[in-house]
């Protein structure tokens, strides 16, 4: 699973192939918050995430600051080999690691939305209660990470 895959920060000089990756995906999100990871193997970048931990969401069960996975973007002929689960798993660490105790993410709302439900599932988060919304937001309490964890 996700073998040979570094994740580590975007580097400034890598937003052009991370938007070009995201075409080649099909995500409409930009690279914006204060987390921005990528992915890469044998020098080529896989995918990315960004997000924010300074975020304020008013259903956490913890007090602020909660981090927010804004986009999970994955090279589509690199899908299904944990290339994501690893950019997740690295997002949480850098969260936890900078005082967050929780981490929301809102799936796309678009075609293939259970899909993403499903696998946000997978990476361990859990329904929030959100009277109205017909898919809900996602949440999963992080704890700090022992030594290594964000280069495993």
């Amino acid at each position: 699973m996700a073998e040979g895959v570094r994740v580590r920060p975007l580097r400034a000089g890598e937003h052009v192939a991370a938007r070009r990756l995201a075409d080649r995906a099909g995500a409409v999100y930009a690279l914006d918050g204060d987390l921005v990871l990528a992915a890469e193997t044998c020098g080529e970048l896989v995918g990315w995430a960004s997000g924010t931990t300074r975020g304020l969401y008013p259903g956490a069960p913890v007090p602020p600051p909660h981090g927010y996975v804004q986009a999970v973007v994955v090279n589509p002929e690199q899908r299904r080999q944990g290339v994501g689960r690893r950019l997740m798993a690295a997002f949480l660490t850098a969260a936890a690691r900078s005082g967050v105790g929780w981490v929301f993410a809102a799936p796309d709302e678009g075609e293939g939305v259970e899909t993403r439900v499903a696998w946000l599932v997978e990476c361990g988060f859990v329904a929030v209660e959100e009277p109205g919304e017909v898919w809900p937001v996602m949440g999963q309490h992080v704890l700090i990470p022992g030594p290594g964890a964000l280069e495993r």
